[in-house]
């Protein structure tokens, strides 16, 4: 049998509505906890010089779409966490942090939404590869979070390529617990999403060279 414990954000750097005190796979009728990445702390945009850049939802496999908590034990199949969900769909949960990352970032870069109606300098396009917890080492040893993420940056709506790369962050969880995968999962997207603001600064700059 599991426990439930309340998970403080301070502490795992994620917020928690309530936690699954061991990890266990589906089926179940209704999820018992709603996670969400934290948030970086964003910097005031002053002045007029900005770089827009439109960050697209991601696109992901039907596995990675929906709102469960991937894992992964036999090396080629995925199931999901019991009990636990993101507190939104993956890609926007992902569309979301990459705009707070970007805003964060201290550049000169000003990240929209396709339906903010603001016309951008460039496209930042982006498709999820991994989104999952690895278990690599057997199934009751703490599993590997792997996020890989495709960029694909395009200028001139899209008439001009602007650079392309792949950012991968992988990170072991603490302990074979839901809210210590969690926050596996909130390091290594942080990490993810820092590398592409970095990496689309330095493009835009050189392509306004």
């Amino acid at each position: 049998m599991s426990r439930s414990r309340y998970l403080r954000a301070a502490l795992v750097g994620v917020s928690a509505l309530s936690v699954s005190a061991c990890v266990s796979l589906l089926p179940e009728s209704e999820p018992v906890s709603v996670y969400r990445l934290s948030s970086p702390e964003p910097v005031e945009l002053q002045g007029e010089s900005w770089t827009v850049i439109e960050i697209d939802v991601p696109n992901a496999p039907r596995g990675l779409s929906g709102d469960q908590i991937a894992i992964m034990q036999d090396g080629s199949s995925l199931a999901y966490i019991q009990g636990a969900r993101w507190i939104s769909p993956t890609p926007r949960l992902l569309q979301s942090l990459l705009v707070e990352s970007f805003n964060a970032h201290g550049g000169r870069l000003a990240p929209i939404r396709s339906d903010d109606g603001i016309r951008a300098d460039y496209e930042l396009r982006l498709d999820m590869q991994e989104f999952e917890a690895v278990y690599d080492r057997g199934a009751d040893i703490a599993p590997l979070v792997r996020v890989r993420i495709s960029v694909r940056l395009v200028a001139e709506h899209g008439r001009r390529f602007a650079g392309a790369r792949v950012v991968t962050a992988e990170v072991r969880a603490s302990a074979n617990r839901t809210s210590a995968i969690v926050a596996a999962f909130d390091q290594a997207s942080q990490t993810a999403s820092r590398e592409i603001a970095d990496w689309t600064a330095g493009r835009t700059a050189q392509q306004g060279r």
